[in-house]
């Protein structure tokens, strides 16, 4: 009851005890109360520190008026009380302004429904208010290679909050993570908890859809670290939804092996590094869409060509016509 100036539940009955029986010796106290002898000889340790009583001769202990000595204590810290409200009406005020402030930036942010996001630092703020505020949906492309073991780790909050939460959670990879443990590992998890991980050869960009209302994607394809912009134009969300859902349906879950191709067609690798050099990407653009080395690159590059029977990409690109791959 009196905790906050000093005096715990044990204090404040050895000192009510002396109040009704002020002869009452720390034996009579100890049987009376049910307290350990050495819990009230600190008992009275405290209430003489407080000076709320005075150890007289022959072991008796005279109780001073707690009107006199509590008083001062209880107005002191009242005061302190006072102040220490006054200073969080001043920090919820300093906290209303940082808001409004906040709110006012975001507000001249956002221009038509597309807010430009510079930097990665700009984008990891958003992209965390974005999954705090994720509800219903949330997709999201992820080209180039594997993530690392920590960074997967960094995630797997904000991804137990969403799945917690009930929000459909669908990931599309490229094939080249199969062979990274830890990617393959966390796809597992994700999904024995409800989230979904697919794969496929190649992937146009880094994308994230939520609750069918925002999309994220990069200012520069080639360069993420320009920053991005949140697009909110119902239009264009639905059309980098139609976008996403088309190569979902194409994609194969993490966790089961590829279909084999037949043997007159090409595989999901070949035919999608058909469509790039058809396209007149260069080796290192084709690297970054399918998370390969630029070597990995020119290797299959060359594997194509003799599985085609031709001498130059112009030639395979030819044949690959001619067959109906492309």
């Amino acid at each position: 009851m009196l905790e906050t100036i000093g005096i715990d539940q044990s204090t404040h009955d050895v000192y009510r005890s002396l109040l009704l029986h002020p002869s009452w010796t720390l034996e009579d106290i100890a049987r009376e109360t049910g307290l350990a002898e050495a819990d009230v000889r600190a008992a009275l340790d405290r209430l003489t520190q407080l000076s709320l009583l005075h150890e007289a001769a022959g072991h008796q202990f005279v109780p001073v008026s707690p009107e006199i000595i509590l008083s001062p204590l209880l107005q002191r810290r009242e005061a302190e009380l006072d102040a220490q409200r006054a200073r969080l009406s001043q920090e919820r005020a300093a906290l209303a302004s940082l808001t409004s402030d906040y709110a006012n930036m975001a507000a001249h942010r956002v221009d038509s429904g597309v807010e430009r996001l510079e930097g990665v630092d700009a984008v990891r703020v958003r992209l965390m208010e974005l999954a705090h505020q994720a509800r219903i949906d949330v997709r999201t492309f992820v080209p180039g290679g594997a993530l690392s073991a920590a960074a997967l780790e960094a995630g797997r909050p904000l991804d137990e909050q969403h799945l917690s939460r009930g929000v459909r959670m669908r990931t599309v990879y490229l094939d080249s993570v199969r062979n990274d443990q830890p990617t393959v590992e966390y796809a597992n998890w994700l999904a024995s908890h409800g989230g979904e991980t697919r794969t496929v050869p190649a992937l146009p960009m880094r994308m994230i859809l939520s609750d069918h209302t925002t999309a994220v994607i990069p200012i520069d394809i080639d360069d993420s670290r320009k920053g991005a912009l949140l697009i909110r134009y119902p239009g264009m969300v639905r059309a980098l939804e139609e976008l996403f859902d088309m190569v979902w349906e194409n994609a194969v879950p993490l966790g089961s092996a590829p279909q084999d191709a037949p043997p007159d067609a090409p595989t999901d690798r070949e035919a999608a590094l058909l469509k790039m050099l058809a396209a007149g990407l260069t080796d290192e653009g084709i690297a970054r869409k399918m998370g390969v080395s630029l070597r990995t690159v020119r290797r299959n590059t060359a594997d194509l060509q003799r599985r085609l029977g031709v001498q130059s990409r112009f030639q395979a690109g030819a044949e690959a016509v001619r067959r109906g791959w492309l």
